[in-house]
């Protein structure tokens, strides 16, 4: 009786198995087969978007159909840490080692503008601004005077201020800059006087 048990438990049992193998089966096929789409579907995608880069430089002689901002600088992909920089370590990158990079600072964000040598290099008009934060000359366009050089403020009208977060913006945004870290900025004296307006102001390359 004890073996005509068992058989018959066997004989009840194999059915179950063979229900679970065949479920098994047909989930790793249905993994198989999603798969076999995604990497169809993947492959598709870089074809066209290596069609439409190709069609892109054919037309515009550009990647991204002539739109250029941070996001089309392939050098901001690149990880790096943020570093903050003393205003002396700052100084260094002012370009006149040309083993260096050319850095300069405005509203206390480092940018690295060496691939702007032509406006920011050594003998240049504008490469007062590299090894610095003289976000006071980028709201007054004033190059003439050494105090409009500075991080200090203080007694801008609301376009001159305007000014600097526009250039700031454009710093940030732009297609071949990359920003490097911060610059801790001395504290302003407030009992320093407030540099003078300044004539002669120019505007400044982009």
């Amino acid at each position: 009786m004890t073996e005509l048990k068992q058989r018959k438990s066997a004989l009840t049992a194999q059915p179950s198995t063979f229900a679970q193998q065949k479920h098994r089966t047909v989930a790793h096929a249905s993994r198989e087969h999603r798969l076999v789409w995604w990497k169809i579907v993947i492959r598709i995608a870089a074809t066209l978007i290596g069609l439409n880069i190709c069609l892109s430089y054919l037309i515009t002689e550009t990647a991204f159909w002539g739109h250029k901002s941070k996001w089309t600088n392939w050098r901001n992909y690149i990880p790096r840490s943020q570093r903050v920089f003393t205003q002396q370590e700052l100084a260094k990158y002012d370009g006149s080692n040309a083993e260096l990079p050319i850095l300069l600072a405005i509203e206390g964000d480092v940018y690295d503008v060496t691939l702007g040598r032509g406006f920011y290099g050594l003998g240049t008009t504008y490469n007062l601004f590299a090894g610095r934060d003289a976000s006071r000359a980028f709201g007054t366009n004033c190059l003439s005077r050494k105090d409009h050089l500075t991080h200090d403020t203080r007694g801008l009208t609301e376009d001159e201020l305007a000014g600097i977060k526009s250039w700031h913006s454009l710093f940030e945004n732009h297609q071949r800059y990359v920003k490097m870290g911060t610059v801790e900025l001395k504290p302003i004296d407030p009992d320093t006087p407030i540099p003078p307006p300044c004539d002669g102001a120019h505007p400044k390359p982009i």
